[in-house]
């Protein structure tokens, strides 16, 4: 699975997912994929594929803009709903690093930790730098 990365006991994180990614992910019992593709980007698809398997599939769109507040609640309430383990992805693992920043910030998680876990899921620098703009005013962590 590209750039597979487990960022807590339940959640992993990786780029896109092809079909043998997806018989990885049913070989290690994964029960939920979050996509954060855009349509454009071939969500469609994959939720097509997932359908056939046992697997729950939730698109949550980021696009390089980085992540707003109903992006973040839209993935706060799967993650309450979803069976584990889960699955955050895109397609090279920047936006799923940046939204398990965001996460981890807004679950009061120190910044230079979440910052750390959001680049080894993939993040980027422009993509920290976006989230440092918008997530990290009346922080002095970060």
């Amino acid at each position: 699975i590209m750039s597979y990365q487990r960022t807590a006991p339940n959640i992993a994180t990786s780029g896109i997912l092809d079909g043998k990614a997806i018989q990885e992910l049913i070989k290690h019992n994964f029960h939920t994929v979050i996509d954060l593709r855009t349509v454009q980007e071939g969500a469609d698809k994959e939720r097509i594929a997932l359908k056939k398997t046992d697997m729950e599939y939730f698109n949550i769109p980021v696009t390089r803009e980085g992540i707003d507040e109903s992006q973040l609640a839209a993935f706060k309430e799967v993650l309450a709903q979803a069976s584990s383990p889960i699955l955050l992805h895109c397609s090279t693992g920047n936006r799923a690093g940046a939204m398990w920043t965001v996460y981890q910030l807004s679950e009061g998680i120190p910044a230079d930790r979440a910052f750390k876990e959001g680049r080894s899921a993939g993040m980027n620098e422009a993509m920290a730098e976006i989230i440092k703009q918008k997530w990290c005013q009346g922080r002095d962590d970060c």
